[in-house]
């Protein structure tokens, strides 16, 4: 029976640059960056399936993350294919898709980042059903933003004319500041666009108890075997 909200999420490679190679991760070959990204996502989708009260929609290449992965999950994920064209095409198509499906609110994942936790979610879809029609906002630090809850179909704001606004942020920002919802804004958090991010998620990951219900286990253990498979031998004395 299909739910009153969707939670929208996109398989994606990774997007960090290799300008630097100093850059921490950034000279790991791309499988083990696939692996972790697919890491990351599957903890996302860890945390959104334990919403009782929503849909998960997965948008995603058959060929880059196959039904075994997602086999653990059993049917509380609905898979769709992901079109040949860009992210933003993507977003734009899924947005339309889930309006038209009938869905009261949505919930679109623009960042698949470990930390948006099963409570973090829940806080979404309830604000959700307070106003007529309102947008949450998670701003990135880096700007622009790592998710937009919607309640009625703003697919609009994923349009392509002559800017992209996923590959610049302050135009998706103008945008949003040009509807007529009411916008709430949840605290900002950082997008893993960089080894640099990487790393800090790392570092965030090493200080929290790894025991919580909502720690992405995951990214840990993708993060542990990245760090044991590359770790420098010390010299014999």
């Amino acid at each position: 029976m299909r739910k009153p909200s969707a939670i929208l999420l996109f398989s994606k490679p990774p997007r960090i640059t290799r300008s630097n190679q100093d850059e921490p991760y950034a000279a790991l070959p791309w499988e083990d960056l696939d692996a972790l990204f697919t890491a990351l996502l599957g903890d996302v989708l860890e945390h959104a399936c334990r919403l009782s009260d929503a849909d998960i929609l997965l948008y995603r290449h058959q060929a880059d993350l196959s039904d075994d992965f997602l086999h653990p999950f059993g049917d509380r994920i609905k898979c769709s294919t992901l079109l040949n064209g860009s992210l933003t095409e993507n977003v734009h198509h899924a947005v339309e898709a889930a309006f038209a499906g009938l869905y009261q609110r949505v919930v679109v994942l623009l960042e698949n980042h470990p930390v948006l936790d099963t409570a973090f979610l829940a806080k979404i879809v309830q604000q959700l059903s307070y106003e007529d029609d309102c947008l949450v906002v998670g701003p990135a630090l880096e700007g622009g933003c790592f998710l937009i809850g919607m309640k009625s179909n703003h697919s609009e704001l994923f349009e392509k004319t002559d800017q992209d606004p996923l590959v610049k942020p302050n135009v998706l920002m103008k945008r949003l500041c040009g509807t007529d919802s009411i916008l709430f804004l949840t605290q900002p958090t950082y997008l893993l666009d960089s080894g640099f991010s990487l790393a800090r998620l790392k570092g965030d990951l090493d200080k929290t108890d790894g025991l919580s219900p909502g720690f992405p286990k995951r990214t840990y253990e993708m993060f542990k075997l990245i760090d044991k498979k590359y770790r420098l031998k010390k010299p014999a004395r």
